[in-house]
């Protein structure tokens, strides 16, 4: 049985997926691991918020959740860099979060 390999947008939009996501830094070009919090659709575009694997093992989930937009078009994922939108991303996130265990 061959594993199909998937890049870092499949798996993210892959509601069974529940692997470490591999990122590569642009700027650094080091490999990052990487855990899924969730996917938030805001403003038409869709977000995922990440986790490093070193923070989600180590518990720290408070302040280590990372906002990347997903651009399917290019096949990438941007850091989000502006603040309102990490903001909004998060607040999108808490509510979900809040609805779900009412």
């Amino acid at each position: 049985m061959s594993m199909q390999y998937k890049n870092a947008i499949e798996q993210l939009l892959d509601e069974e997926n529940c692997e470490t996501i591999y990122l590569k830094s642009n700027t650094t070009g080091k490999i990052d691991a990487f855990e899924q919090m969730a996917l938030i659709p805001y403003d038409k575009k869709l977000y995922a918020i990440l986790v490093r694997k070193d923070d989600f093992d180590a518990g720290n989930l408070e302040n280590a959740g990372l906002v990347y937009l997903i651009d399917e078009k290019n096949e990438r994922l941007d850091i989000v860099e502006d603040e309102n939108v990490v903001f909004e991303v998060f607040d999108i996130y808490d509510k979900m979060f809040a609805e779900g265990n009412d």
